[in-house]
């Protein structure tokens, strides 16, 4: 919705006093919902949702997560795990009715509460 331009000042002040009178811990989830909507506008392609078990390798340890959605750029993996930020990580999964595994060098570019965000720096298959 597009505001005429004398109005935007008292829509500010407006909503300035919204979050003034929320709770610390409610301007707290508010925060998140923003940061996340503003990491999810920053993509380049829309990712897809999915459900395919990946192994991954961060410092010559195993783990295994499984990817929540997935596009060509990166994906998100749900894990209890957490890695801190441009940590590198080595990844294989197969696609549903493919044969070949796909491998990648990837690296952390956001943690959540439940996972990260990772971004394909190489796809490859054997």
């Amino acid at each position: 919705m597009s505001l005429p331009n004398d109005n935007l000042g008292s829509e500010n002040q407006r909503l300035s006093r919204f979050v003034d009178n929320l709770t610390i811990d409610d301007q707290r989830a508010l925060t998140r919902l923003l940061n996340n909507w503003e990491r999810r506008d920053q993509r380049k392609t829309p990712r897809e949702r999915c459900s395919i078990v990946t192994e991954y390798t961060v410092e010559n340890r195993r783990y295994k997560g499984i990817m929540k959605n997935i596009s060509p750029y990166g994906a998100y993996i749900e894990s209890h795990d957490v890695f801190a930020v441009d940590t590198v990580i080595r990844q294989s999964f197969f696609f549903p009715n493919f044969e070949i595994p796909i491998r990648s060098n990837s690296k952390i570019a956001w943690n959540g509460s439940d996972g990260f965000g990772v971004q394909f720096d190489r796809l490859q298959t054997d």
